[in-house]
């Protein structure tokens, strides 16, 4: 999946976009690992009550130029894309992902399209 300025996770209503004022220095601060490609990768579990590997995940990804994105909401092995939205018992899921969304568009690493 290629990197895009505008995403849309499945079930949410929202669009995202990385932030016009986006520094490298937030990005680290908000927990996302710069990987030897240069691309920046923050992943969240969505399920804190279960082990890490066994529980689904929130992962962000941003390209080493700061232009484009991916955000995703995997299977706990992480190979399968979820909708989180259509989960039974997904309240707290959804809370917690809508947490870290946020928090993120709180330090300016995104944006919420209109």
């Amino acid at each position: 999946m290629a990197f895009e300025e505008q995403v849309t996770v499945p079930g949410d209503a929202n669009t995202y976009a990385i932030s016009p004022n986006i520094k490298k220095y937030a990005l680290t601060d908000t927990g996302f690992i710069n990987k030897p490609n240069g691309t920046y990768v923050m992943e969240r579990s969505l399920e804190p009550m279960k082990p890490v590997n066994a529980a689904i995940t929130l992962k962000i990804v941003v390209n080493a130029t700061l232009s484009g994105l991916k955000i995703k909401t995997l299977n706990p092995a992480g190979t399968i894309t979820i909708n989180l939205f259509d989960i039974h018992d997904n309240a707290e899921m959804v809370k917690l992902y809508h947490y870290y969304i946020d928090d993120l568009i709180h330090r300016e690493v995104l944006v919420k399209i209109d």
